[in-house]
């Protein structure tokens, strides 16, 4: 018998790049806040591919460069024990040089100086569980205080088995502080200052960083109904009866404006059917952005109880007692 050599598999024609990989993944990431808000693609998503171009170019070497150059022993430290140096580094990966030079290339700070402010970057990296990033105009002072952001990294197995790494958002704040609330209007939970309009923009860098330090996603614990909306749009409860309930919710009440609804919900006033109070309580969501994470939140079982919850929950809004 003649052994005949299996013909060689021809090579692909098309072999997708890095960049087209991302932005395969991020219209998907516009067509599911689509789905989600039930609205139109919010305009302000037409920075993705720009976004995902500059994430492509930028190489870890950039965004660990440091402004002085090494000495003896550091440049030991970096070539023997690198463990060692990146404990100074946010969340050990970006110095903070690199920091300032993906925050110029991505043109966040742009958009910070066409609001008229000047950003002045200062990170600290002293608490070794969450590292703390804030963004002041000129001065570091906080009256000056334009973001403020604190991030650690959490591991996870979600409720299939699959064990997940985490970047946790455990606090946000964007906000203006030149600006003031305008008469009749009502500020969110946390909120002393108006925001930037530039949330979208911030939380999708904070989904690339999640991808550039190797995690499986985006977690948070919102801590408020208006919370859980604006990640809620392309992010999952890992609970599915949480997610169902919350889903419910968002297709019978109207969450546009998001004071109201945080009001509402904290005055007892969302209801379902037998009455019952709608409960806000912190628990894990998550943006996926690996495979692995993807797993549950794709699965027959997780949609399935979501689905349940939502058909089984109707919610309505009593009106608000006039005040006395």
């Amino acid at each position: 018998m003649t052994l005949q050599t299996p013909p060689t598999p021809a090579k692909p024609s098309w072999v997708p790049s890095i960049r087209e990989l991302l932005g395969a993944w991020d219209r998907a990431w516009v067509w599911l806040a689509e789905r989600r808000s039930g609205r139109p693609t919010d305009p302000r998503l037409a920075f993705v591919p720009e976004y995902d171009a500059v994430f492509a170019e930028l190489g870890a070497s950039e965004l660990q460069q440091d402004e002085e150059p090494l000495d003896e022993e550091a440049l030991s430290l970096d070539l023997f024990h690198p463990e060692a140096r990146s404990t100074d580094r946010f969340l050990g990966f970006y110095t903070e040089q690199g920091a300032r030079m993906a925050f110029e290339r991505y043109g966040f700070f742009d958009l910070l100086r066409e609001r008229g402010f000047d950003p002045l970057p200062v990170g600290d990296v002293s608490d070794a569980e969450q590292h703390r990033l804030r963004i002041y105009d000129g001065v570091e002072e906080p009256e000056h205080l334009l973001v403020e952001l604190v991030v650690g990294i959490r591991e996870m197995t979600l409720p299939n088995g699959v064990a997940c790494r985490f970047l946790f958002v455990n606090w946000l704040l964007m906000q203006n502080p030149t600006a003031s609330f305008d008469a009749g209007q009502v500020a969110l939970p946390d909120q002393e200052r108006p925001g930037l309009g530039l949330f979208v923009r911030f939380a999708y860098l904070l989904k690339l960083m999640a991808a550039r330090i190797g995690c499986d996603g985006l977690l948070n614990h919102p801590a408020h109904p208006h919370n859980g909306v604006l990640y809620g749009q392309v992010s999952s409860f890992v609970d599915p009866s949480v997610e169902g309930r919350f889903r419910a919710m968002g297709r019978d009440v109207d969450t546009s404006d998001l004071a109201q609804l945080t009001g509402a919900v904290r005055e007892g006033r969302v209801v379902d059917e037998a009455g019952e109070p709608f409960v806000w309580e912190p628990t894990s969501q998550v943006m996926p952005v690996s495979d692995a994470a993807r797993s549950w939140f794709a699965s027959p079982t997780y949609r399935a109880q979501v689905a349940e919850v939502m058909g089984a929950r109707r919610y309505t809004v009593r009106p608000a007692t006039p005040s006395r």
